[in-house]
């Protein structure tokens, strides 16, 4: 199939840690034998993180295949809120025409369209998909439908109405498509994220220290995350203030600033580094109050590492008792504690990282594309939707 994928999230010279996990999405796809062109509108105001990114250009995918990434440029209108008014609304209706001369200009027509996110490139899609007469398809992984709220409710169930399926990547995810936007349950496909096991997998713990010039005997806690106050970044500092021979591997960026003396790395990291820093540590820790699919968890997972996260539903369908302690992320105390718990019980470590591994074989994401491209091929053939 050729399969156009609209999205706002991709890396690009200038920001190359945004997006990377729909890249990974879009890389396997190619994997499967797809023609993928990404169309990634490129905002003017991306001048402020530096050059445009060239509007054309080709990528690599892994096993003979190419993405074609286009970056039609735009003028975004943001998205706040003016009181009476939303300016994302307008930023809606600019990004809808772009997307529709630039799929129009693709060499070829695509057998389907591939939004993410709900607002604004999942209603691209649709409106994409309808203007062509093609299937048109969402990615869903907003935990709590956030990028829904400038619009409103009313208004996504008639913006999605025609939309032909959705992808949602959680379990509360798929049953928030059904009560809130008012969405069948047999348009929708279960797929919770995966990781590119040949890229994440556990090394040599040891060896990839001294690559990394990290003690030896450290007990060395990662975080991989946005430094907000969503993901838990203070909480998780605060827990291990004082904790002795123990240090924080903060991977990630945002408006907060960790400091604590047992902090050794603050600050993101190429992609291609973070399976090292991984590799590294002994547990890792997310104590994260919303999430989606968390890439990042189950990223940890294939380097084997031992998690501590959230006991919300959100995290249900890629952990469980074997691989994870749950925990109240607001609870300080209780991070705190099953950091202690997991640092003084190395052989229920061990046990944990054999556990990780085997989750992580089932959220390997060639499996995944495998999965998404059958439902894909029933989609495009009308009436045999599974």
């Amino acid at each position: 199939m050729h399969i156009a994928f609209l999205t706002l999230n991709y890396p690009t010279p200038a920001r190359p840690t945004v997006g990377t996990f729909v890249q990974q999405f879009v890389w396997a796809m190619a994997r499967q034998g797809h023609r993928c062109s990404v169309i990634n509108p490129a905002s003017l105001h991306h001048k402020r993180f530096g050059a445009l990114p060239p509007e054309a250009s080709t990528e690599q995918a892994g096993q003979g295949s190419q993405v074609a990434v286009y970056r039609p440029r735009f003028l975004s209108l943001s998205s706040r809120d003016c009181g009476v008014f939303h300016t994302g609304r307008w930023t809606q209706r600019v990004l809808n025409s772009v997307s529709i001369r630039a799929v129009r200009k693709l060499p070829s027509k695509p057998d389907i369209v591939y939004g993410h996110f709900l607002y604004h490139c999942g209603r691209n899609a649709t409106v994409v998909g309808n203007r062509l007469g093609i299937p048109s398809v969402i990615g869903v992984g907003e935990g709590t439908f956030w990028t829904v709220k400038p619009f409103g409710f009313r208004r996504a169930r008639r913006d999605f109405a025609t939309t032909t399926g959705f992808i949602a990547v959680a379990s509360h995810i798929r049953q928030g498509l059904v009560d809130q936007i008012g969405v069948a349950p047999e348009k929708i496909l279960l797929a919770p994220n995966g990781v590119d096991l040949s890229r994440f997998v556990a090394q040599d713990r040891q060896a990839i220290r001294r690559e990394l010039k990290i003690p030896t005997d450290l007990f060395l806690i990662a975080f991989v995350g946005t430094f907000d106050d969503l993901k838990g970044g203070t909480e998780l500092v605060q827990a291990t203030s004082g904790l002795d021979g123990v240090g924080l591997a903060m991977i990630g960026q945002g408006d907060k600033l960790f400091e604590g003396p047992q902090i050794i790395h603050r600050g993101r990291l190429r992609h291609d580094m973070i399976p090292k820093w991984l590799s590294a540590a002994d547990i890792f820790v997310l104590p994260t109050r919303e999430e989606g699919s968390c890439n990042a968890v189950i990223e940890a997972l294939a380097c084997g590492l031992p998690i501590v996260t959230s006991s919300g539903d959100y995290m249900n369908d890629i952990v469980d008792d074997q691989v994870a302690l749950r925990v109240d992320p607001t609870d300080v105390q209780a991070i705190r504690q099953a950091i202690i718990t997991l640092k003084n019980d190395p052989e229920r470590r061990t046990a944990m990282a054999r556990a990780c591994l085997e989750k992580a074989g089932t959220l390997d994401i060639n499996k995944r594309a495998q999965r998404v491209t059958q439902w894909l091929e029933a989609l495009v053939q009308p009436g045999r939707v599974e």
